[in-house]
């Protein structure tokens, strides 16, 4: 998954900071494989593009050190990271109670924001969407989880109610899901 952005890295960052705190902080980089010289060890910029290989790494941690092996942890930390960073990319829909718009967004920001692949969005109804995230190569669970959990805790964010998605189609490196809401 080369060129995920700094952002997805930071969140998870935080995410261990605010529910595991400054000491769990630290055991989280203790238990990362990487060296001293690694990109985690410099400042993380939002937008610069990192190896996936250092999500991976990070998302291992999570699963095995924080997670207890739970992999549907990683949406939780997906509907965690939509309620920090939602009033900063998405208020507009919020404010406007707008679902699809946050939706429709989401895709044309998903390059600066995530970065690796792209995702497409198409309107069944004014409520109901199809949308195909395509990650150009084999992708992990985690990512999938998390992002499904952004996507969804947003539309909430914005109004939706009752949110509920479903895998249409899935193979190694996209996933399609049909997003309805009332």
């Amino acid at each position: 998954m080369s060129g995920i952005k700094g952002i997805v890295l930071l969140t998870r960052l935080n995410f261990v900071e605010h529910h595991y705190g400054k000491d769990g902080l630290k055991t989280f980089f203790d238990k990362m494989d990487v060296d001293k010289e690694s990109p985690l060890f410099q400042p993380i910029m939002i937008s610069k593009d990192y190896s996936e290989d250092i999500l991976s790494n990070m998302d291992k941690v999570l699963l095995n050190e924080f997670f207890e092996g739970n992999l549907k942890r990683f949406y939780e930390l997906g509907v965690w990271n939509t309620k920090h960073l939602m009033p900063t990319y998405f208020q507009i829909y919020i404010d406007e109670k707008n679902p699809g718009g946050f939706i429709e967004q989401m895709a044309r920001l998903r390059p600066y924001l995530i970065g690796l692949g792209e995702m497409s969005v198409s309107a069944i109804e004014s409520n109901e969407y199809f949308v195909l995230i395509n990650y150009g190569q084999e992708f992990p669970e985690s990512a999938r989880l998390s992002e499904l959990g952004f996507l969804e805790e947003g539309l909430r964010l914005c109004g939706a109610k009752e949110v509920k998605s479903k895998i249409e189609e899935k193979d190694e490196t996209s996933v399609e899901y049909k997003i309805k809401w009332k």
